[in-house]
Parts: structure tokens; C-alpha cells; sequence
């Protein structure tokens, strides 16, 4: 007997929405523990390989077991949508702060999130899989101003190295592309996991600079100066970037693969030993040297006013964050009824599908209207468009050779006239 999704889970807020699907934010029934849920419409997964796409991401999520990558939780199936049901990121991405603040991080914090990420990868990296869309919008924090909580999301365009044939093998967002993804000619020639270096190098600098490492108006003039990759690191002294920082950016930017750092590598860099002095240190170790004998052994401040204090040593504490779009639709989420169609997918979609719980529901209950919806602002990430047709016209032999995701998840149906899901994509929406 089909339980009701709504049995399991009660939507809260739109977190994001994009051509294919829409991501809620839910609260678990009993616990009130919160969720993100990504209800995939079936719609979308028709061609292009969608399905097995899908059912790619879903069994790299499940192998990837760290604290750095946010982690699958459960699985539904409805009659044309599928429930991802994933760990609640309460945070913001690193895009989003980069919007937000005026100033660059202090090196200490920037220190922790390059440890994290360097991390994470390493650990995607041991376990076969690469993710080739690093860049800030899927860096995520799960609390809000807690670097340590950091979170590598969106595995919509990784792969496992081993595959015999990437799929959409140029692939990943302009200006944090490897120069061998972006230039590659032949689709068919394999590339490397030490791409995804490169893509942190390039959020390294940016978090040392607050600038893009390839600046444009617009996404040819970016990928153009991608491709073509001639580095100038000189902001980088401008804003008196330590030198051991320099130094791992450079390796990590280094436009032969072959050369270039891995993450695991990267991780015993002398970078990582250095303590930095935060501004405030700076600032007080500043004035200290400033003060008179006399002073430095009382502990009390001097009378007169302080002179000559940069204007880069004083953090901005009052910027204010960005605002978004609101969104109040919450009518999509949970439509399910059971359901005996698509009988004659490939064996990789009936694998994949046995995994997913199978529930019979009703809509949500429309409450709580008015509630405010942050969209985050992802950049798309790009597969481009002259290599489309020359994918397309290869056989789908990965089709066949996925194994089942997970044993024993029952499914979900959905019931006739569920909510048209928008096919407005927002410009600034949830990029699926």
C-alpha cells in the first residue's frame, strides 16, 4: 500500500526553480528536520539522454561520503517527477558572498575554505569521480557566515573518469574552465580529473582579489579569454597577496595538466602551515608600535588620536545582503499517484528506478502564503553549442552499463493534473 508523500514531508519555501525542475525547501514529518527537495520533471528527461543523466548524478551523490559535499538523503518516484530529497544548506554560495561583500576575506578565512575545498576534491578525486563545474555558485556554506560549513553541490555534469565515454565532454562554465576541456577538439579523447585544479584556482584568486581571473561583459568574450588562458596574476600583489598564496595559485593554474598540482598535493603546500594576523592583529600590532615606552607598559589606551591607519585595515562590517527575487509557489511540490508507464526504458532507468520509494499522494495543502523565496543567482553552466550535434550523432552505449543505485527504495506515482511545472525560466532562477 502507497503512503502519501505528504506523509513524509511538508513544504516550507521555494528555494529555486530552472526549465526542468524545482527545489523546495521541506521539513521532515515528526522531526521538523529540514530538507532540500529537487523535484525533477520527467518532461525534460525525454532526450538528450535526460534520464540517464539523472540517474548518473544520483549514483555519484550516493558514493561520495564526505562532510564537504552535500549529501543525498532519499529518493522518490512520482508518475512524472522524481524526489531527490537532499541535506538543507541554510547558507549562502560563495557567489553570493562575493556580491554581498565590498572587501576581500581576511587570509585566515580564506585559508579555511581552500583547505575544505582541496579537501573535497581530493576526496571526489580518490573515489574516481570529477566534477567539472567548480566555481562559486556550487561552493555553498550549510550556516550562514561559518566557513568551516562549506559544501560542494550540483554534480549535474560529473562523471566517473572511467567512463568510456564522457558525456558532454566540453563542458562547465566560462572562466573557470580547464584549458584542455575548453580547447578539446576531439570528443572522444579523454581528459583528466586534475581539470577540477584548475577550476579552483581560479576561485582561489577570486577569493584573494574579489576579481574574475577572466573578466567580461558577456559569455563569448569570457570563454574566448578562457581558451585562450593568458594569466595575469597581477592583482594579486596589488592586494598584497602572501606569497605562499602566489605561489599554490600559480600551480594550481598551470596550463599543462601534467604539471599542474592535484588537490592532494596542493594540501601539503606551505600555504596551509603559515598563521595569518587578521586585520584586527594587524591593527592592534599597528598601534602598539605606534605608541610611546611609556604607554606600551600600561594598560591603557594613549590620548592622543591615532594617525595614518590604512583605509584597507578597518573590516566593513555593514554591508548588506544581496536581495533576491521573492517566489511564493509552493503548488508543484507532491502531486504523486501510483503509475505503471515507461515500461520500455533502458536497463540503466529500470535500475536506477527500483531505487526510489514509490508513494501515492495528495497535493499539498496551499498555506502559508506570502512566504519569502531566495532564488540563488547561479551563473549556467555551458556545453557547447557546436559539439551538440557531433554528441548526439554518438551511440549511447553508457546506456547499458550502470549498475542499481541503491537496493530496496519503493516508489512514488503521481495523480492526472498535476500543476504545470513554469517553463519561464527566471533569469536569474535555479539553474538545473
Amino acid at each position: 500500500m502507497y503512503k502519501e508523500i505528504s506523509d513524509f514531508y511538508k513544504p516550507q519555501s521555494l528555494l529555486g526553480k530552472g526549465g526542468s525542475a524545482k527545489v523546495y525547501m521541506v521539513t521532515k514529518k515528526g522531526s521538523n528536520d529540514k530538507y532540500a527537495s529537487k523535484c525533477v520533471d520527467k518532461r525534460y528527461l525525454q532526450e538528450d539522454g535526460g534520464y540517464d543523466a539523472l540517474f548518473n548524478e544520483i549514483k555519484i551523490m550516493q558514493k561520495l561520503k564526505h562532510e564537504n559535499i552535500i549529501q543525498l538523503v532519499d529518493l522518490y518516484e512520482g508518475e512524472s517527477t522524481f524526489y531527490l530529497i537532499l541535506e538543507y544548506l541554510a547558507g549562502e554560495s560563495l557567489h553570493e558572498m562575493f556580491n554581498r561583500r565590498q572587501t576581500t576575506l581576511e587570509q585566515n578565512q580564506i585559508q579555511i575554505i581552500m583547505k575544505l575545498l582541496l579537501q573535497a576534491v581530493s576526496h571526489m578525486h580518490l573515489n574516481g569521480v570529477m566534477h567539472r563545474d567548480l566555481k562559486p555558485e556550487n561552493i555553498m556554506f550549510k550556516q550562514l557566515n561559518q566557513f568551516d560549513s562549506l559544501k560542494i553541490v550540483d554534480f549535474g555534469l560529473a562523471t566517473f573518469s572511467n567512463a568510456e565515454e564522457y558525456p558532454f565532454p566540453k563542458c562547465g562554465t566560462p572562466g573557470y574552465v580547464a584549458p584542455e576541456v575548453a580547447n578539446l577538439r576531439d570528443l572522444k579523447q579523454k581528459y583528466e580529473m586534475i581539470c577540477d585544479e584548475f577550476s579552483v584556482g581560479c576561485i582561489f584568486y577570486k577569493l584573494c582579489t574579489n576579481k574574475e581571473l577572466f573578466p567580461g561583459t558577456e559569455y563569448k568574450e569570457i570563454l574566448k579569454l578562457n581558451k585562450k588562458c593568458h594569466l595575469n596574476l597581477d592583482s594579486l600583489a596589488i592586494y598584497k597577496t602572501p606569497p605562499e598564496a602566489c605561489d599554490l595559485i600559480q600551480k594550481l593554474l598551470t596550463l599543462n595538466p601534467k604539471e599542474r598540482i592535484s588537490a592532494q598535493e596542493a594540501l601539503s603546500h606551505p600555504y596551509f602551515s603559515q598563521k595569518y594576523e587578521t586585520k584586527k592583529q594587524k591593527f592592534q600590532t599597528s598601534n602598539l608600535n605606534k605608541q610611546n615606552p611609556v604607554f606600551q607598559t600600561q594598560n591603557f589606551q594613549p590620548v592622543s588620536k591615532l594617525t595614518n591607519i590604512d583605509d584597507d585595515e578597518v573590516e566593513d562590517e555593514n554591508c548588506l545582503k544581496l536581495q533576491v527575487p521573492v517566489m511564493n509557489d509552493l503548488k508543484s511540490f507532491g502531486l504523486i499517484a501510483n503509475s505503471n508507464q515507461e515500461k520500455n526504458k533502458s536497463q540503466l532507468v529500470q535500475n536506477g528506478r527500483r531505487n526510489f520509494k514509490k508513494c501515492q499522494t495528495q497535493e499539498f495543502e496551499q498555506h502559508q502564503n506570502g512566504l519569502k523565496h531566495q532564488i540563488n543567482n547561479f551563473k549556467p553552466s555551458f556545453i557547447m553549442k557546436n559539439d551538440i550535434n557531433e554528441q548526439q550523432q554518438q551511440p549511447k552505449q553508457h546506456q547499458h552499463k550502470h549498475n542499481t543505485l541503491i537496493n530496496n527504495f519503493p516508489k512514488i506515482g503521481e495523480q492526472e493534473g498535476m500543476s504545470k511545472i513554469d517553463e519561464d525560466i527566471e533569469e536569474n532562477g535555479y539553474q538545473i
